[in-house]
């Protein structure tokens, strides 16, 4: 018996060591991506052809620099506004390794094509420029009114929740300080916005990042006309974010969620100066 288990373990000994891998087997890993490049064809200054390569790379992902990023050897992105871009492409090959390549894509003037683009059009009045003010009668405060703070469901039905703009900062303060504002939209070499707290002053220039797929803006410094620090969500304060929840013509409905156990938010009405 003692025989036979030996015999046994023996034969399992064996299989066990002619199963494993011998050092001489395994192939190398692969040598990580050198000599990365990026060139471009900028027949069409808007639509830039980019092209990476690299010595033993096969996998590409780009960010160009414009919130918007890519996959492949070959990309086409879409650069309308005047700007210098920081684009890079993580060149990957073989064991994960990769290699990182940038490049300064420059834009030198708007493209006039992205002023007419739906949202774009609306917001900046086909991009020469579009002046907006509070949905309301600045002499009365009547009948449509400027602020609301509320369910973001109820704003569905804004037209009947907005609080009058005598008490638009609810427990913050009482008398809306810029209700004779104006904030100014328009594409005139580059992306502009402009706060104007009073009608015909000098205004102060600033910029917005316009979302049209998500339909989200983001303006700080300076702020959206009725905005109040120390009223609204610090985390949303710091980056300046808001939905676009209502843009025609002539009318546009922003929000904020004050993110609260509530529900809350803050929403601003505005329509087109006339």
């Amino acid at each position: 018996m003692k025989r036979i288990v030996s015999l046994i373990a023996g034969i399992i000994l064996i299989s066990i060591t002619s199963c494993e891998p011998q050092l001489d087997d395994i192939g190398e890993i692969g040598a990580p991506p050198t000599n990365g490049d990026i060139t471009v064809d900028d027949s069409d200054p808007f639509n830039p052809i980019f092209k990476a390569s690299s010595d033993d790379g096969f996998i590409y992902h780009w960010d160009f620099g414009n919130n918007q990023t890519g996959e492949g050897q070959i990309v086409s992105p879409y650069f309308p506004f005047a700007k210098d871009y920081d684009v890079t492409c993580i060149i990957s090959g073989a064991g994960g390794k990769n290699v990182l390549v940038t490049k300064t894509y420059s834009v030198a003037v708007n493209d006039p094509e992205v002023a007419n683009l739906p949202v774009w059009k609306e917001l900046t009045g086909s991009g020469t420029g579009k002046t907006w003010v509070y949905n309301t009668d600045t002499e009365t405060g009547s009948p449509d009114y400027c602020y609301q703070t509320g369910n973001q469901a109820a704003l569905d039905q804004y037209a009947d929740a907005w609080t009058p703009s005598s008490g638009s900062w609810g427990q913050c303060i009482q008398v809306t300080p810029d209700i004779n504002g104006e904030m100014v939209f328009d594409l005139n070499d580059g992306v502009n916005y402009t706060y104007h707290q009073t009608a015909g002053d000098a205004g102060v220039k600033g910029s917005f990042i316009l979302d049209a797929t998500n339909m989200t803006i983001t303006i700080v410094d300076p702020y959206i006309l009725n905005y109040n620090i120390e009223c609204t969500n610090p985390s949303t304060t710091s980056i300046g974010v808001f939905e676009i929840k209502l843009l025609t013509d002539t009318e546009m409905v922003l929000w904020q969620d004050q993110l609260d156990a509530n529900g809350t938010g803050w929403g601003w009405s505005f329509k087109k100066k006339e």
